[in-house]
This record gives C-alpha cells, structure tokens and sequence, in this order.
C-alpha cells in the first residue's frame, strides 16, 4: 500500500495548503468560514486515517491533535487567532517532513513540541482540557532541566519497585515521594508499567549534592543513578532540534513519481493504440503484396496505412503528454507561506499573489522547478522588499507585492517571478563582482547584470541567512532552467522592482518544428516560436546603429542571418527565407537559404555544461544518424545571442525588438 498512501498523502496535502490559504482571511473573526474549516477537518481526518493504515505514528498522532482543533473551531468552541493559524501551518509543514522521510526511507522528525502546541491552542476553550497523547511536560521539562542546571544543580534518577515486603513495611510510592523531596527538586514524576502488569516509579531529581546513603535507599527498593538527559539522549531535547533543522529545509515533499491519471485519458490510449493495430496489420498487407514478382502494387495502399499510422501515433503522443501534465497549482500553492514564514523572521511585509494555478506542466518539470522557484520567491523578499520605512520614504505601500504568475505560449510555459521592491543597482553589482573577482561584461544591461547573478560563488550578502546569501542559489536556478531546455531573463528598474522570467517547453520529449538549413548545415527551429515565414531580398536590408533590420509591417524588424549566427561560410542568395520568430521578449528575423518543412522530432536535451551554448535549446536526429541542433528561439529574441558579424550589443537588439 505504500504508493497507493504516497500519492493520496500528496493529493491530501495538497487541499490542506488550498484551505489554509483560504482560513486566513478568518483570522480573528467570531466565526471562521465553516466551509473551509470542514473542509480542512475533512482533509486532516482522511490523512489521519490512511496514516493509520500504514502504520506512520507521528503523522496520525499530529492529524489527530489537529482534527481536534479543527472540531473546536467548527462547533464554534474555539476562534482562529493568528498563532493558531501559525500552528495549524506548522501541522502541515510537519505532516509533508513525516511522509518525505517515510518516502526517503529516512528517520521520522520529531513532533512532540508541535503537539504541545496544537494543545495549548485546544486549551483556549473550555471544552477540552490537557491531552494524554500531547507532550507538554516534555517542553515544560527541558526549561525545568535548564533552569536547574544553571543553578549549579545536578540530575539524577531515582526508580521505585514497589513491592509486598516493602508495603508491609510502611514503604510505599508516597513516602518515597515525600523523602526525596527534602533530597531534592523533583523534576518528574513517571509510572512505568512492567512486562506483567507490574509497575515502577521514575523520579528525576535536581540535588545540589550527590546521594550519600546508597544502602539505605537500595532497602527501600529503590535504584539511583545519574540522569542521562543530555541533547543527544533526551528525546524530548531530540525532537526540538530536529523540529529546528527541518525548519530550514525545503517546505517541499520529496518527489513523487506518481501522478493521478483520469481514467478518461487511459481510454483514449487504449482507443489509440487500437487503431494503430489496425493501420499496422493495413501496412503488412501491403507490404506483403511487394513480395509477388509480377504483382503490381497500388501505392495509394501503402501511402493511406502511412498516414494513417501517422496520425494515430501524432495522437497517441498527444494523449500520453496529456498524462503527464500536472497544475502548477503543485508547487504554488507552498509559496505563500514561505513568504508568510520570512515576514514572520523579519520587519519586512509582504503577501504573495498567485495567477495561472490551473497552468499545466509536464510532472517532471514540475518536480525539477520547486527548488528554483523556491530560491526566486526567497530572493525576492530578501533583496527586493524593503523595509516598511524604506517604503514609505518612496511613498510605496508598507506592504509589498510579490507575484508568482504561470501562462503558456504557444508550446512554452512561461513562469514570472516580479516584486515591487527597491530592484537591482547595477553599479553595486559590478562593485562586487569586482570584489569577488566575477569577470565583469563590456556592456550593462539586463542580461549582463543576470550572467554576473548566475555566477558561481557571487552573492550581493557577506553573511547569509535564511532567505539568501550563500552565493550558490542563482548558479543552480540557471543551470536547472538551462537543463530543462529552458531559459531565465531578467528585467529590473532601480526604485521599481524586479521580474524574473522562466521560459520551458511544456514537454520534455516531442516538438513540432520546421527544418531550415543555410550554409549547408539544417538546423531545426519550434514551430511554436515562427509567426510567418517570408521571401525576403538581400536589397530589402538596412542597417540601422549598426543592426542589420528589414521593413516589417509598419515598422522594422532585426536580422539575424543563420549562417552569421553560427559563423558558416557561405555565399548571401539574392532571394531568401526570413521566418519571423516571436516570443515574450519580442520579434527577430531569422534569414535562412530554404525551409525544408515541418518534422515532428524528439528533444534531447544538451546537458553537458562543456556543449552548452546560448541560442541552441537541444539536438535531434532525423532518422539517418546525422544530429541536426534545435535553436531556441527565446534566446534569439531577448538577444543573448548575437551574430559575429556585426557586433550587437543586447540593449540595441532588446530596443528593435520591442
């Protein structure tokens, strides 16, 4: 049953994020909104449930001390304040730690703090009292430890056994008690049950002075020795600095291999794959009709099982792609509470705006993109948002605005990162990248100022915290994006704010793409990113700031020549193919010698750094072994890109482009 609770612990975890987000507008309300609140109870029983039936403690034991609350709350017993909704994302934070260690394999966290104060919250109203299964005395214990500790005391541990002998004797639990209590402090008193029903009696005691009648003690059934409670024993000092190091981990569950599939979409493959059977068993019988020495063969045949197999297999691609498409809901829905967490850590306001929720992503891509979007949303808050003073000094709302937006184009996703903050100085940026020893770019712009973000080791912090800092973050977020087949662009303006923009394939796998080829060498380019395609003449061509453009509609477009681009020698034609590439960033002019047409190809990513190189996305192969490049048409707009010949600078490529 383990997948089988893995990918429902998701899904469950999943709507608990959803509610949450939505309970919070019910902070200090008489009432909160019934409907989330049973919701969320709902939710939080079925995960204590299928916790249950695998057997996972902690997780069942924190859905349960949470069901209680929740129950409070929906019988009007308890309010919702905002520690209370802090708590209640503990609870989730502390649910995803249990299932991706019990995915991992690894040790489960400790949940006894987060327990007490799931508790204390149920302890506001007058129906419950203190629970049994909760921890409290746990965290009310390690104060009482330190405070004796600090005092010069020492702990030790006293265990009672009573018995028949002993009782006849007038020695029993309670003169035990009361005799240690002039020994000492008792720290905690414990009943433990034997293997046989029997019992024994823990005392741990704060004494300034060690015992110095072992004998007599030892006559009264009773065993002493020093207490071991240090960090790396006690479990209720465990917990707390396990709870401590989770929290600086990823809010993320490990990843999951696993996706819901409609059973919908599993009919249509099953239909698809029927009717490639049959095309097949057309095109064998065909193809069996070449074998007769004097037959004569109707090709019309041949040629109507080709396409008809053609089509089916276009479908079946299609319908498994639609398989593998998740929300981006996933993993966007975690973000407002990391943003939540960092304001909480700081004297910073901000809230966190999703759009594009229901924007549907390849699951894997999903998966890789958590971390760098994580290190986004932090970045944003900790070098963008300024402080509530710095705001209003440039009469800006105190709180800021952080947006997290997903949108499709064409076969590309588009992922925006924006804040309202106090944006990039660029000549603070080149000052420490000369201080850290960063190569630093002959021009300033844009895209120079994210190379030097993205580069090994820099980092505008000389101490890191939490959000940022290490010098580590943008490196990886660029080398992700750039696995994925992707791209990252930056836009900023000092005093306005700052965007970061990821741009993915929806899919990992299979591309629509037109052939052109220019100097002898074929290059295949997305179909997603080609507009029209024109017949252009090398007499339409200007130059303009030394920019190769040609007339566009009512304006001018930049030339970008293939063979140029890739420095091909080759021969300029008087009459050429000019396919117009557009994206986000704008339009550019790509000049090729032919289109050769349209081929659906399967992507293989370039993921060897020494390969890697602007304006070219991946590489395939057309059936005859030869490897053909995919250009990447988002780079070729934004300008990153540029042609040997004339050197063009990014901002004047950005300005025609726009």
């Amino acid at each position: 049953m383990r997948d089988d609770f893995l990918a429902e612990a998701d899904e469950h975890l999943v709507g608990i994020r959803q509610g949450l987000l939505q309970l919070e507008a019910s902070v200090g309300k008489a009432q909160p909104d019934a409907k989330v609140v049973e919701g969320l109870f709902l939710e939080f029983h079925s995960f204590k449930g299928i916790s249950a039936i695998v057997g996972l403690a902690p997780a069942e034991a924190v859905a349960h001390r949470t069901e209680d609350f929740l129950r409070l709350m929906r019988e009007g017993k308890a309010q919702l304040s905002a520690k209370g909704l802090e708590v209640l994302m503990a609870a989730i934070q502390k649910l995803e730690q249990v299932v991706a260690a019990f995915r991992s394999g690894s040790p489960l966290p400790g949940y006894e703090s987060l327990l007490a104060d799931i508790t204390a919250q149920c302890e506001h109203s007058s129906l419950t009292g203190p629970s049994p299964r909760s921890g409290p005395s746990d965290t009310d214990l390690l104060t009482r430890v330190e405070e004796a500790r600090a005092r010069g005391l020492q702990l030790w541990q006293y265990t009672f056994t009573p018995a028949r002998e002993l009782n006849a004797s007038g020695i029993t639990v309670t003169s035990v008690r009361e005799q240690l209590s002039n020994t000492g402090e008792i720290l905690k008193a414990t009943p433990q049950v034997q293997g046989k029903g029997d019992l024994k009696f823990e005392f741990l005691i704060a004494a300034r002075d060690a015992p110095n009648d072992l004998a007599g003690w030892e006559a009264k059934g009773v065993a002493i020795k020093p207490a071991e409670l240090e960090a790396s024993q006690s479990p209720a000092i465990q917990a707390e600095t396990a709870e401590s190091a989770e929290a600086e981990h990823s809010p993320f569950l490990a990843p999951s291999h696993i996706v819901r599939v409609d059973l919908k979409r599993l009919d249509d493959l099953m239909r698809i794959t029927g009717e490639m059977v049959i095309h097949r068993s057309r095109l064998e019988a065909q193809l069996a009709r070449l074998n007769g020495a004097a037959a004569r063969v109707d090709l019309r045949g041949i040629q109507e099982a080709s396409g008809g197999m053609a089509r089916s297999l276009r479908e079946l691609r299609e319908a498994i792609m639609r398989v593998r498409l998740v929300t981006v809901a996933e993993i966007f829905a975690r973000m407002p509470f990391v943003v939540r967490d960092l304001a909480r850590q700081t004297q910073k306001k901000a809230r966190l705006e999703l759009a594009g929720q229901d924007t549907a992503v390849d699951k894997y891509l999903i998966e890789r993109l958590k971390d760098p979007l994580l290190h986004l949303v932090r970045n944003a808050f900790s070098h963008g948002v300024e402080s509530p003073e710095e705001r209003a000094a440039a009469s800006k709302p105190q709180e800021a605005t952080i947006k997290l937006s997903a949108s499709t184009i064409g076969d590309s996703v588009i992922i925006r990162v924006q804040d309202d903050g106090r944006g990039i100085n660029p000549h603070a940026i080149l000052q420490r990248a000369k201080t850290l020893g960063v190569e630093l770019p002959q021009a300033v712009d844009n895209h120079s100022i994210l190379q030097i973000l993205c580069a090994p080791g820099f980092s505008t912090r000389e101490d890191a915290d939490r959000a940022a800092g290490r010098g580590m973050g943008m490196t990886v977020v660029n080398a992700i994006v750039r696995e994925l087949g992707g791209n990252l662009t930056l836009d900023t303006e000092e005093g306005r704010g700052t965007q970061f923009t990821i741009r993915l394939p929806l899919t990992l796998a299979i591309a629509e793409t037109l052939l052109v080829e220019a100097a002898g060498q074929k290059c295949a380019i997305p179909q997603s990113f080609v507009r029209e395609i024109l017949l252009a003449s090398e007499d339409q061509l200007q130059i303009a700031n030394g920019i190769e453009v040609i007339p566009y509609r009512q304006g001018v477009l930049p030339v970008v020549r293939m063979a140029k681009l890739f420095n091909l020698p080759g021969t300029p034609r008087s009459k050429m193919c000019l396919l117009v590439i557009t994206s986000d960033r704008g339009s550019v002019g790509l000049l090729a010698e032919k289109v050769l047409g349209q081929r659906e190809v399967v992507v293989n990513a370039l993921r060897d750094p020494l390969i890697q190189v602007p304006g070219i996305s991946g590489a395939t192969e057309l059936g005859d072994g030869k490897p053909v490049l995919i250009l990447d048409g988002a780079s070729l707009t934004s300008g990153s890109v540029r042609p040997a010949e004339p050197d063009i600078s990014s901002s004047q490529m950005h300005q025609y482009a726009t």
